[in-house]
């Protein structure tokens, strides 16, 4: 009975000793899985869900949890989400949102409970509130436009570009950037037009672009609307080349946007199109796991779910300002995080930065053409 007593004794401890050991890291996770930009948020859910499930197989002290809201692409939703998963949760990080208003809006509510936000939105202000907790995981409004433009430009031969976006952060943001990046080389749009965000008509918006001698044509907003556009432009007997920011770069665009999308000259982080064997063994990875090839999004929210692993476990502290400040510190030349998308590094105001794909459309897949 003694010999039992201490077995079981030892057994409980064991036991015990394992549970205290590992340590669970609680990250929220704010986007839309329902509505128009539901690809998108499931990109950014199962990117972070697969480094989590590896992270988690490969035992260790510290564990992820993920607890998602759906914010439907309503920004109130998202900063409720937000409130939610910071008070209630005790996250110690936020990833969200998806789309560019909505990130804006959650930034003073992390920066009130000085919890760090990764967000993939990419519109301009997002970074410019004054908040030393928000971090940009994907190339912003700037360097994407900037980069686009120049390939377009110098590489394609466009030189009377029309621009059709979304009258909102993201659309703004990202048109108002070509435009710069065009005028840095002595050229304005051929049209510069707007649309409502919830808008499926673009008749009128095209008839402009069509009067105004465009060759080249600049879509930004919903890859939904994205696509529709392009099958309007193709009804109207409407020859253009088509560019895309990332926005464009899910793989639900090519598939909405069928015949009408090809030849369509894209940006993204990351393409199933790299041969490069670590990418290729991600990419298979994912595909077994969700059925569908990754996209930028599921790259960016993987390789944070990692920064954030590192960051708990080289300061030893599941600590939302330890993780603030293991981000704040990664910087180029020697101190960046490698990941799957390069060396990442933050600037002091939490932009990112990263090389982009330059991809086209062809045969209803993507083919590189520069990086």
């Amino acid at each position: 009975m003694r010999f039992l007593s201490v077995a079981a004794m030892l057994a409980v401890g064991l036991v015990g000793g394992q549970a205290a050991a590992q340590q669970v890291i609680k990250i929220g996770v704010v986007g839309p899985l329902t509505g128009a930009f539901a690809a998108v948020g499931q990109s950014q859910l199962t990117g972070a869900e697969l480094r989590a499930k590896e992270i988690n197989a490969a035992g260790g002290k510290y564990r992820i949890e993920l607890v998602s809201e759906d914010d439907g692409s309503n920004c109130d939703q998202s900063v409720n989400a937000t409130v939610k998963l910071i008070t209630k949760d005790n996250v110690v990080a936020v990833l969200g949102a998806m789309n560019s208003p909505c990130a804006l809006a959650m930034v003073p509510i992390t920066k009130r409970y000085r919890t760090p936000q990764f967000t993939a939105g990419v519109g301009t202000s997002i970074t410019k509130q004054g908040s030393d907790y928000v971090f940009r995981i994907a190339v912003g409004a700037t360097a994407q436009t900037k980069e686009l433009a120049g390939f377009a430009v110098e590489k394609l031969g466009q030189t009377k570009i029309a621009v059709l976006y979304s009258d909102d952060e993201y659309g703004a943001s990202m048109a108002n950037g070509f435009k710069e990046a065009l005028a840095a080389r002595n050229l304005q749009p051929a049209a510069f037009e707007s649309f409502p965000r919830a808008d499926q008509d673009f008749t009128g918006q095209l008839s402009r672009v069509k009067a105004s001698g465009a060759t080249g044509l600049y879509t930004i907003g919903a890859y939904t609307a994205s696509a529709l556009i392009a099958k309007q432009a193709k009804q109207l007997g409407l020859s253009l080349q088509l560019l895309g920011d990332t926005g464009n770069a899910s793989p639900k665009y090519i598939e909405l946007g069928g015949d009408a999308v090809e030849g369509a000259v894209l940006v993204e982080p990351f393409t199933p199109a790299d041969p490069d064997p670590t990418l290729q063994a991600f990419g298979k990875r994912y595909r077994e796991q969700y059925g569908r090839d990754a996209d930028g999004w599921v790259a960016e929210l993987y390789d944070t779910v990692e920064i954030i692993h590192q960051a708990v476990q080289k300061t030893g502290k599941i600590d939302r300002q330890a993780v603030r400040d293991y981000a704040a510190n990664l910087k180029a030349g020697g101190n960046s995080f490698s990941g799957i998308l390069g060396n990442w590094s933050f600037d002091q105001t939490g932009e990112v930065s990263f090389a982009l794909y330059k991809v086209q459309v062809k045969g209803g897949a993507k083919v590189i053409l520069a990086r």
